[in-house]
């Protein structure tokens, strides 16, 4: 996370860039296009690593949640055992993480889109709620499947899913899966309708800023 962490950091140098690049006078808009396009490339490998970073945080975290949540299962080692119940359940949890963590890198991109087209300050108010949309969608990540099982438990009270899963139940394994995907969709859409209105809100403080 500390690279995760450095990244975001040159993003946001970048931003400040850009910003002080619209307060400068004026110049030709083919020069204008040029840098806009340049720093939108250098953000885009930017965003690249941060998206790698993430991929690896966010197949470890999800994986550590389900285990936590099953009584400290060591998935890993039914995987070894070739446990295709726990298999299903740890694809769905690593599935459903990466599209919720996936939503916010999708608001930075769109922010990206609009530096390399010389939208300085729509460009600019677009990273800082990517990068906020993103935090958002790291914690929710979470969260959702945590909560997806405590819904489960309540509904399953005659089943004991450590033991059905350490079992090889497969039924419970793809069961989970389905439904972790599936909730990941819904909480994928919540995550990008905040980038939304947290854009809008970042654009009206701009303007009345006089940015």
């Amino acid at each position: 996370m500390v690279r995760i962490s450095r990244a975001l950091a040159l993003i946001a140098i970048c931003a400040s860039a850009a910003f002080a690049a619209d307060a400068a006078p004026a110049e030709p808009s083919h020069l204008k296009d040029i840098i806009g396009s340049l720093l939108g490339l250098v953000l885009g490998l930017v965003q690249f690593a941060v998206g790698l970073g993430i991929a690896a945080f966010a197949i470890t975290k999800g994986l550590q949640v389900v285990s936590k949540l099953l009584g400290g299962l060591d998935i890993w080692a039914e995987v070894a055992k070739k446990n295709i119940a726990v298999a299903l359940l740890a694809a769905g949890a690593v599935i459903s993480y990466t599209r919720v963590v996936g939503s916010g890198i999708d608001s930075m991109t769109k922010g990206l889109g609009s530096l390399a087209g010389g939208e300085w300050s729509a460009g600019v108010v677009g990273l800082i709620a990517g990068m906020i949309n993103l935090g958002v969608a790291i914690m929710v990540a979470s969260f959702a499947i945590t909560v997806t099982f405590k819904v489960m438990d309540k509904l399953t009270k005659g089943i004991d899913e450590k033991a059905e899963l350490s079992g090889g139940n497969i039924a419970i394994g793809a069961l989970y899966c389905g439904i972790l995907i599936g909730v990941s969709g819904l909480v994928a859409s919540g995550v990008s309708g905040i980038s939304i209105g947290l854009g809008n809100f970042l654009s009206a403080l701009a303007k009345a800023a006089g940015i």
